[in-house]
């Protein structure tokens, strides 16, 4: 008789990964969460200047990417924003996922929250399923500064809020970026409200890059918080292009 297998809810199997990271970025070394990306051979130069033209727009957590070859295929691992999560909480800093959605950008300014999946009610990832219904407009974000890319909310205690922005900065000098709004406590991010006493972190979605390859008709496979990478196999995708 087969046996039912118990769901497992996006929450855990985040809180999972997170916990594993254990990127150090002075050494630019350690565990990062990655999405995986799957593309033909003869696309690949085609993915990756799509990539290329997202991250440079600052849509993307990281240009690091990690490329192996299959047989016909090219597997692409880029950084998931939630490594900045399990960055935080390796420093002490109890960051708690929230939610993934769809963020409205007018004028190269994200406003706010249109669409939100909570993390702990769903056992299919937010981001890869607004993807999949092609929700995005991140070509119209990179040309006119008017669009939707994907994004996700964290929450942490407010007496972590000078310990977040420090460990952000140090982040952000190795280029790994991508926070959109660190709000107040108390106050709501692009629209949500937190838990009270606690401050929202609102970042950009790693997957805003495969969203863009499947906007230009890219054919390509993905998986959206799928594993974990060594950054220090990861390469710039300057060297990549």
């Amino acid at each position: 008789m087969k046996r039912d297998l118990p769901l497992v809810f996006t929450l855990s199997r985040i809180e999972n990964l997170m916990h594993q990271v254990s990127f150090d970025p002075g050494q630019m070394r350690g565990r990062i969460i990655t999405n995986t990306t799957k593309v033909d051979k003869k696309h690949l130069q085609e993915t990756l200047a799509v990539f290329f033209d997202a991250i440079s727009a600052g849509l993307a957590v990281s240009p690091l990417i990690r490329m192996e070859e299959e047989e016909r295929q090219i597997k692409l691992k880029t950084a998931c924003s939630l490594t900045i999560s399990g960055v935080m909480l390796k420093n002490g800093i109890p960051v708690r996922p929230k939610g993934g959605g769809l963020i409205e950008v007018v004028g190269r300014k994200p406003t706010r929250f249109t669409d939100m999946l909570m993390y702990w009610a769903t056992t299919v990832d937010p981001i890869d399923l607004l993807t999949a219904q092609g929700m995005t407009d991140i070509a119209g974000m990179m040309r006119t500064g008017n669009g939707r890319i994907l994004g996700n909310l964290q929450e942490a205690p407010f007496p972590a809020r000078d310990g977040i922005e420090e460990l952000l900065e140090e982040l952000s000098a190795v280029d790994f970026a991508g926070i959109l709004e660190l709000g107040d406590p108390n106050m709501d991010v692009l629209g949500v409200s937190v838990e009270r006493d606690h401050v929202g972190i609102a970042l950009v979605g790693g997957t805003n890059l495969v969203a863009a390859a499947q906007e230009a008709g890219i054919p390509v496979e993905h998986e959206s918080i799928s594993d974990l990478t060594e950054a220090s196999l990861m390469k710039h995708i300057d060297e990549l292009i």
